[in-house]
């Protein structure tokens, strides 16, 4: 009797392949949101002025921030209302985004220049 082989499809094998890359690629995005409310003074004692407000991502991490809130917004690096050029979204239109890929590991605080209580922070390691 001849014995039966198992065969594995190509189609099998780039399935198995992408489900491998897949899961790399996702740590490497997270998304923040500007949630609503955001613009009104209050936010930034219950820390939620951007959501997460702190983020730890790895080198080469792209972070996009979406304004989620009724109000245009920046994301712009920098502390205490100071610009460092680092990054700067410009102003964000409702429904807006922006992202940026973080290649050097640091750390990256940042505000919104319309209403400088929003603040936030990526650290990257």
């Amino acid at each position: 009797e001849t014995p039966v082989e198992s065969t594995v499809s190509p189609q099998e094998l780039a399935t198995e392949e992408s489900v491998e890359i897949q899961p790399a690629e996702e740590q490497l995005e997270t998304i923040v949101s500007i949630p609503v409310g955001a613009a009104i003074p209050g936010c930034e004692k219950t820390d939620e002025c951007f959501m997460p407000s702190s983020i730890i991502a790895v080198q080469g991490s792209t972070i996009t921030w979406t304004n989620d809130d009724t109000a245009a917004h920046t994301v712009t690096s920098g502390k205490d209302v100071v610009a460092d050029g680092k990054f700067d979204s410009g102003l964000l239109v409702v429904g807006g985004t922006f992202s940026f890929k973080f290649e050097s590991n640091g750390e990256y605080p940042y505000y919104c220049a319309v209403h400088p209580w929003m603040t936030g922070k990526v650290t990257v390691e």
